[in-house]
């Protein structure tokens, strides 16, 4: 094995394997063509494991299983592979005469895709001849085609594959390993391989070795079986070099894999630094980024949710992208939130952004539970997603976790149509205002928290379009949620007065964050037809954006203490799930929105025939308030000039010193010069 070793290390000037290195070269004349390798591999492998468990002695017709699973177009030419088969085939020459012939016939493909074809036709030209010997005894064409072919009896052949089947199983094993080893290599994007060129060249030299290696022990391996079937020559000789040519090719796969997994780590090491130095730099648009985080040989690295075609990082040339990261088995709620939220039309294909799933699992090796999520997930996807995310360098995981900080909630970095990022996180921005948060910039985000009140249109936006017409009709929208079934049969008990008095107000039940509590909850619901209600998946959508709500304001630097807006929320999601019962009661725009809870909300609303007869007057909310206010002798004296909105013109205006309701008046001014 010393030339063996000599041919992983430093070439010296004039050596064999310089020498042999050359020649080889001199064969190799690519032109760029790709195929995808693995399900080649796979059909050639299940084929000889076949042909291993083949029982010569017990030839039935369905001795031979056949796995339906391979649904594989060979787009290989038929042509080349009948001649590589010829060469493999040929008894007149040394095995590196025969091995040189093979390169020469392959010159248009990459080192990695010659293997796989040399390793493809010896397993359909041995698979072929096995597969007479299975039919010939009852098939006529079979027996004639084996009589043409010269193949022994079968008590003959018994010998023969009991001795050579183990040591050919082996060797073959060993070459298909080897050739992913290639492969692995060989699909690295040219953006890695470039970043250590001394470390590339080193592996690209073993590479050449590899292949030619690979081809010379096909050829070897057919020589040696054919030799021993029709020319009758002692198989011991021939297991004895089959067993050689695995032992030789288990070596040097064992060394070419320590070299790639060492040229792996110094580029992974690199990667990293080069990316974060990347995103600081201005581009003229986003594709050396986009390349650079999904890099992939030719350029491929997404695929369309809809179509599922392959596409390349220059689909998303000159627009926003979203890079949407989460887990592979993110939750189906979650994901329906975001499509509903972000609702694909693909009439619009020159929208100005587009969205790419990257799922990253929690570990490197995806787990089986969640590829079936993955796989199931992605049906429902219909915009861009990673073609192969288990292929994401490691690096670019360790650079979003590290960088971008995802831990495992999903997170939505934007980059703009430059490449730079405006967002390590618009997820709740997009969850909160959807398409009219673009371009999704904490800029734009701390801008619409400034046009911002809190209204009831806001909170319900477009979850449940029977709201949102109401809204439109004017009417009194009243939320209402508990944990306590018996609070809310009071409740709806109560209001029901209230509608019967056609007071126009729509009492919706909304549940609580616990979705397992809000399930029994509204199954009563439903079956004592008590209320209006929110569809279970609605409800989880509802309070995941009030979530989302908190933590885009809480990010921007607001306090609770400081923002009525806040200040709001975070009491609405302090008693979401209390036991006691809670009320909100506004209009569409109305920044006025009146939070009871408890037995405070049953009390009010028992009293209506006090305070009903207000409503007319102040409005169901003015009447509310002006029967919670405590009584006052006279009043404040205080005055507010509102500008005439067609929206709330109706609402009633609650004094700010003395909380008590303030009469309305009507004032003209003169906007002459």
């Amino acid at each position: 094995m010393s030339s063996l070793n000599n041919s992983f290390m430093h070439l010296t000037p004039f050596s064999h394997e310089d020498i042999l290195i050359r020649k080889i070269l001199q064969t190799h004349m690519p032109d760029g063509r790709l195929f995808d390798a693995a399900p080649f591999l796979d059909v050639a492998l299940s084929i000889v494991r076949h042909i291993s468990k083949f029982s010569v002695v017990n030839l039935q017709i369905n001795a031979f299983p056949v796995e339906k699973e391979h649904g594989v177009e060979i787009g290989l030419d038929n042509r080349e592979i009948g001649c590589i088969i010829n060469h493999i085939a040929c008894e007149h020459r040394s095995s590196h005469s025969t091995t040189m012939a093979v390169l020469e016939s392959v010159e248009k493909y990459s080192w990695g895709m010659k293997a796989v074809i040399v390793l493809v036709a010896f397993a359909m030209s041995y698979g072929q001849f096995w597969l007479v010997i299975q039919l010939y005894h009852e098939n006529p064409l079979a027996l004639c085609l084996a009589m043409l072919k010269g193949i022994p009896k079968k008590t003959e052949l018994m010998s023969v594959f009991e001795n050579c089947s183990k040591p050919l199983i082996y060797l073959f094993e060993k070459m298909v390993d080897l050739t992913k080893c290639m492969l692995d290599f060989e699909i690295l994007p040219v953006q890695y391989t470039g970043i250590d060129y001394e470390a590339t060249a080193l592996m690209k030299t073993q590479i050449h070795l590899s292949s030619y290696w690979v081809m010379r022990s096909a050829v070897a391996c057919t020589s040696q079986i054919t030799s021993t079937i029709y020319e009758h020559i002692n198989p011991v000789s021939s297991v004895w070099e089959l067993w050689s040519l695995a032992h030789r090719i288990s070596y040097i796969h064992y060394h070419l894999k320590k070299e790639f997994d060492s040229f792996k780590l110094k580029i992974e090491k690199k990667i990293k630094v080069n990316l974060i130095h990347l995103l600081g730099e201005v581009h003229d648009d986003n594709q050396k980024v986009l390349s650079s985080l999904f890099a992939l040989k030719k350029d491929f690295p997404l695929k369309s949710g809809l179509s599922k075609d392959k596409v390349g990082v220059d689909v998303l040339i000159n627009k926003e992208v979203i890079l949407f990261i989460s887990r592979p088995n993110i939750s189906l709620e979650k994901l329906l939130f975001i499509l509903q939220q972000l609702q694909y039309d693909s009439r619009h294909e020159n929208r100005a952004y587009d969205i790419v799933w990257v799922p990253i699992a929690k570990a490197i090796a995806w787990s089986h539970s969640e590829k079936k999520a993955f796989s199931s997930l992605l049906e429902l996807w219909p915009w861009y997603l990673l073609y192969e995310p288990t292929a994401l360098s490691l690096s670019v995981i360790e650079f979003i976790k590290d960088v971008w900080q995802f831990h495992g909630d999903p997170v939505m970095v934007v980059l703009d149509f430059k490449g730079k990022v405006t967002s390590l996180n618009a997820i709740d921005m997009i969850s909160i205002w959807r398409d009219l948060a673009y371009p999704f910039s904490v800029a734009r985000e701390k801008e619409l928290w400034v046009e911002q009140s809190w209204t009831m249109e806001l909170l319900i936006d477009n979850i449940y379009p029977l709201i949102m017409y109401w809204m439109d009709q004017r009417k009194i929208i009243c939320l209402h949620g508990s944990s306590n079934i018996n609070w809310i049969r009071e409740l709806t008990k109560k209001m029901k007065a209230i509608t019967n008095a056609s007071v126009q107000v729509e009492l919706i039940y909304v549940g609580c964050k616990d979705m397992e509590i809000t399930k029994d909850i509204l199954s009563t619901i439903i079956s004592e037809n008590l209320s209006n209600y929110l569809p279970l998946l609605k409800i989880y959508f509802f309070w995941t954006r009030l979530e989302c709500m908190k933590r885009s304001k809480l990010r921007l630097g607001y306090e609770t203490e400081d923002d009525t807006f806040l200040n709001e929320l975070s009491s609405l999601l302090s008693t979401s799930s209390a036991d006691k019962g809670w009320l909100l009661v506004g209009a569409a725009k109305s920044k006025d929105i009146l939070r009871l809870t408890g037995n405070q909300c049953l009390e009010l609303l028992s009293l209506f025939d006090v305070w009903g007869e207000y409503a007319n007057k102040f409005g169901i909310l003015g009447a509310m308030r002006q029967a919670l206010a405590p009584p006052i002798q006279a009043g404040c004296g205080n005055f507010a000039i509102i500008p005439h909105v067609e929206e709330i013109t109706e609402d009633a205006c609650v004094c700010k010193i003395c909380n008590a309701l303030m009469e309305k008046y009507i004032m003209y001014q003169c906007t002459s010069v």
